[in-house]
């Protein structure tokens, strides 16, 4: 939760879940919803056009590693293999996923801090906004990573490369091209491919 128009709601889901991104709003300035930017409330009116409505969005599972925020802005630790949990009503979706070696992983950002509209990008120090870089501090706080899917068991997903920290809610699963690509490819070789 990084918006809100009434502070004392706010104030009490912090309460009940840490780290839930609360600690980046402010309360109501009295012209709707604001999100911190740069150090300073910014009234989402500013940003958003009237037609821009929210979306909800559930989702489907949760991230299970060893990672965490670094020491600087942009490090993370912990090893390199995740799992991801499904949600038991989600097994009826997983047809064929375990033939699959690679999958893109959308994912919601929510340990995000205060937006910040021009930094020093980690990867290589030059200066840029959140749309040219991969901050988990950004106005739609989603990340979107490739993994390599080692193993399937159950609901439970075993992947490799995934850079979301323990906890993370996965939002969605999408079979990556180059699987698709690998998958038709063997298909078409075997003749089974028409």
């Amino acid at each position: 939760m990084r918006r809100t128009t009434n502070w004392s709601v706010c104030t009490a889901v912090a309460a009940l879940f840490a780290a839930s991104g609360c600690s980046s709003l402010n309360r109501d300035s009295g012209a709707g919803e604001v999100i911190m930017i740069d150090g300073g409330p910014v009234p989402l009116t500013a940003l958003y056009p009237d037609d821009a409505n929210p979306i909800v969005i559930r989702p489907i599972g949760y991230v299970v590693n060893d990672k965490q925020r670094g020491p600087d802005d942009f490090d993370i630790t912990g090893g390199d293999v995740s799992e991801i949990h499904l949600y038991p009503g989600m097994a009826r979706f997983m047809k064929g996923l375990e033939d699959e070696t690679s999958l893109l992983i959308l994912w919601h950002f929510h340990k995000a801090r205060p937006i910040r509209s021009v930094f020093a990008r980690g990867f290589d120090g030059k200066r840029v906004g959140p749309f040219a870089s991969r901050t988990s501090d950004r106005l739609t706080p989603i990340g979107v990573t490739k993994v390599e899917l080692l193993e399937v068991k159950g609901t439970t997903l075993i992947v490799r490369g995934l850079d979301a920290f323990n906890g993370t809610p996965v939002l969605d699963i999408k079979v990556s091209m180059e699987s698709l690509r690998r998958g038709r490819e063997l298909r078409e070789r075997s003749g089974a491919f028409r």
